[in-house]
């Protein structure tokens, strides 16, 4: 595929962990395909984790949830400085302010093969006002050129298609980061058999968005209704996003017997194993990782009819679609599955082949260097 004499790539994000945990699997098929391979994300514990495949880290303080303009226009300049001295020929950005900042940086040091992708619309679109407004001009401004813009599912791109903040040509649709199906995998993992506890499990960052109160909410009525249910949250606050749930929110949950609360953990594959549904009551996605994770462990899903989310699941076939916020639907669906073992296991073996098909990490990358192939890098 790689027609092109190999050249240089930046991939910037404003985590070096997400870029360790979610995107080496493309860096490494481009440093194996010759090319010269830098990562670009603050500094943080996995920055030695990425240098340790071969790929040169550079530490680049992005604060993704400050609003200081200066503070922003500081790090843009010291990008642009970065990208006019390493000059590579494609740089690949990710989220908001790597996305808006990033491709001024690379516009003004005259390098034309931007790739940007938007995972998802996140808090800013879901709360609207002014700051919507503000985004949304500030990606109309950087996208109007002949960048190249990937979507994580159908109605994101219709979205910036239709408010013309990128055009038709511009827009791809490739679905999420790509699953490594032999890591996540039901092999070598204890089958969902007990008939004394059924656990469901939400795997998440803590925020408000992702339906954790509605989970607490249906577990409370499930419980009452079927004590062999177990419910467990997976995963910390987003500290500083104006949607984070307090930690003392969770713990108290957990006092009183709804919830068992598992912080951050390195390796979800033992809970999701253990799970014999993963719930996802979230409000808006780009394509929830977690989903994929435990679909590839042939777990069946409950999550809601929103974009992102619906790209994942097919209705009655590996999970069910409940309408967002809706605990009455969220109660009614979790009792069913939990009442009909041989239904949760023929749907997580459909949710298996679907990952197989659609989202494994091979056809991801294959996608994506569709898109360099696109702006004539490769």
């Amino acid at each position: 595929m790689m027609a092109k004499k190999p050249g240089k790539i930046v991939f910037l994000y404003n985590s070096a962990g997400y870029l360790y945990r979610f995107r080496l699997s493309l860096m490494v098929s481009m440093k194996n395909s010759g090319w010269q391979v830098i990562a670009a994300a603050p500094f943080d514990d996995c920055a030695a984790k990425i240098e340790a495949e071969g790929i040169r880290f550079w530490a680049l303080p992005i604060n993704r949830k400050g609003k200081n303009p200066c503070a922003d226009l500081r790090m843009c300049l010291r990008l642009t400085k970065f990208y006019r001295r390493e000059k590579p020929d494609i740089v690949h950005h990710f989220t908001i302010k790597p996305v808006i900042y990033g491709t001024a940086a690379a516009r003004l040091a005259g390098i034309s093969g931007i790739v940007n992708l938007i995972p998802g619309l996140g808090h800013v679109f879901l709360r609207g006002g002014i700051i919507q407004f503000l985004v949304e001009n500030m990606y109309r401004m950087v996208l109007s050129t002949r960048v190249q813009v990937i979507f994580q599912n159908r109605d994101d791109l219709n979205f910036f298609v239709k408010r013309k903040m990128v055009s038709e040509r511009q827009a791809h649709l490739i679905f999420g980061s790509g699953i490594d199906t032999a890591l996540f995998s039901p092999a070598g993992f204890p089958v969902d058999d007990s008939p004394h506890r059924i656990t469901f499990s939400l795997v998440a960052r803590m925020l408000w968005e992702k339906g954790v109160a509605e989970f607490v909410e249906a577990a409370k009525i499930v419980k009452h209704r079927n004590p062999r249910t177990h419910f467990q949250l997976i995963g910390d606050p987003d500290v500083g996003n104006p949607a984070s749930v307090p930690a003392s929110w969770l713990k108290e949950q957990q006092i009183l017997g709804y919830i068992d609360w598992v912080r951050h953990t390195e390796d979800v594959r033992p809970y999701l194993a253990d799970s014999a549904a993963v719930v996802l009551p979230s409000y808006r996605e780009g394509i929830p990782r977690t989903l994929l994770e435990a679909a590839a462990m042939a777990k069946p899903i409950v999550t809601t009819d929103v974009p992102g989310c619906r790209e994942v699941v097919e209705d009655g076939v590996n999970g069910f679609l409940v309408p967002p916020k809706n605990v009455e639907r969220l109660v009614q669906t979790i009792l069913e599955l939990a009442d009909d073992h041989g239904m949760r296991n023929k749907m997580g073996l459909a949710g298996r082949e679907k990952v197989l098909q659609s989202f494994a990490e091979r056809i991801i990358i294959r996608k994506t260097l569709e898109v360099y192939e696109k702006i004539g890098c490769i």
